[in-house]
């Protein structure tokens, strides 16, 4: 579809819809700010440009590159209400250990210090519901279970899901998120059967390629088996 592209960087992934203003979804790494500069450079346009940064869920591997757009642009920073406060530090709070299993927590735990962005400002707290602009229209959906504020990003104009981490994809079949990763597997489930109920012809995940043509049919055939 045009002005909607997928970047991979550095095992993630960040999507930049380049219209009028730039919106940007997702930043990767804490390394991998400079590459989505160099992307979004190379399709012709500026940093400058960015209107708005759209974080799916504040694990490190999404909001890394934060830094480096927000230096070279005014883009303004959205992510879920509930997560807010651990990004901005608000507190002395910070995004709690990704790692579920309490041993790899421990020993990740020194690792997490040098990879995790500074805090910073998040300009539009958002909910489920809500609705910005880009693409005719993107309606915020709350998915939580991977993270408590796990966002996907509806395009009802356009037929299109970005879900972030809200499931993964491997050899072509839809599954659950990485359970090692995710906070609540029931809610994950529950957000799963949700997102099934809208209508959309692609659907976009972070850590794999999107699912292209009646996803939406795809994605109600693996929840209905969901218990």
């Amino acid at each position: 579809m045009p002005n909607l592209y997928q970047l991979p960087l550095n095992g993630s992934s960040a999507f930049v819809i380049a219209e009028e203003s730039i919106t940007v979804i997702d930043a990767g790494l804490r390394i991998s700010g400079g590459k989505l500069l160099e992307c979004i450079r190379y399709l012709g346009r500026s940093p400058e440009e960015i209107g708005h940064i759209v974080f799916t869920h504040y694990h490190f591997d999404h909001v890394g590159g934060v830094g480096d757009l927000k230096k070279r642009s005014d883009g303004q920073v959205a992510l879920h209400q509930v997560e807010v406060p651990y990004v901005q530090g608000d507190g002395g709070a910070r995004p709690p250990n990704p790692f579920q299993n309490p041993v790899l927590a421990l020993l990740a735990a020194p690792l997490l210090g040098t990879i995790q962005p500074k805090p910073f400002q998040v300009d539009l707290p958002l909910q489920d519901g809500d609705r910005l602009g880009p693409l005719d229209g993107m309606e915020v959906i709350h998915t939580p279970g991977h993270t408590p504020g796990s966002i996907s990003l509806h395009f009802p104009q356009h037929g299109v899901v970005i879900a972030g981490d809200a499931l993964q994809c491997r050899r072509g079949r839809l599954g659950l998120p990485m359970s090692l990763f995710s906070e609540n597997m029931p809610q994950a489930r529950e957000s799963i059967k949700r997102l099934a109920q809208l209508d959309f012809e692609v659907l976009c995940l972070s850590h794999f390629p999107p699912v292209m043509g009646n996803a939406s049919q795809s994605l109600q055939e693996f929840a209905a088996g969901l218990a």
